[in-house]
């Protein structure tokens, strides 16, 4: 993982323009397991980088890559809530076809693992994407998703539970 370190006397601006360079592909990858489209990651991620510089007097830390993943976490959410309540509301419309990069992306990561983390708990589902895809340590998981450390073990548990249960036959 690349490193965001913040220089003294460095401009608020400067290290939120830095930890975009550095971080924007891996948030990108991030959001991408957690929403549908590559597009929809892509607009997460620069969402949460303009309210991340908007909001830049409150963020507390010197660095503000926890921010802005836990901003990507919060609007993943949300985009997945407006989708699944416009799906809803249109029972006749076509499904969308999967491209071929999403496929290659699917095929990639492995397949059958992909579709069983879809089908976890949101939160499970949060606490192994951060873990195994942004190799975030258990209290950093915990800062991004505003929960205990102990929670974050606990979701952790069940999710690998579940999913050693559910890929047993892909061994």
């Amino acid at each position: 993982m690349a490193e965001t370190r913040v220089e003294l006397g460095e401009r608020a601006e400067d290290v939120l323009r830095r930890v975009y360079e550095v971080e924007f592909s891996r948030l990108v990858g991030l959001a991408r397991l957690l929403v549908d489209r590559r597009e929809d990651a892509e607009e997460v991620v620069q969402e949460a980088f303009a309210r991340t510089c908007a909001n830049l007097g409150r963020v507390r830390d010197e660095d503000p890559l926890p921010y802005v993943r836990r901003a990507v976490m919060n609007f993943s959410r949300d985009r997945l809530r407006r989708l699944r309540t416009a799906r809803r509301h249109r029972d006749d419309a076509p499904a969308e076809a999967e491209s071929a990069e999403q496929g290659a992306v699917r095929q990639a990561s492995g397949r059958a693992v992909v579709e069983q983390l879809a089908e976890l708990p949101r939160r499970q589902r949060e606490c192994v994407v951060l873990r195994f895809y942004a190799d975030l340590s258990i209290p950093d998981i915990a800062l991004s998703l505003g929960l205990a450390e102990g929670s974050v073990k606990s979701h952790l548990h069940r999710a690998m539970t579940t999913l050693a249960i559910e890929l047993e036959d892909q061994r």
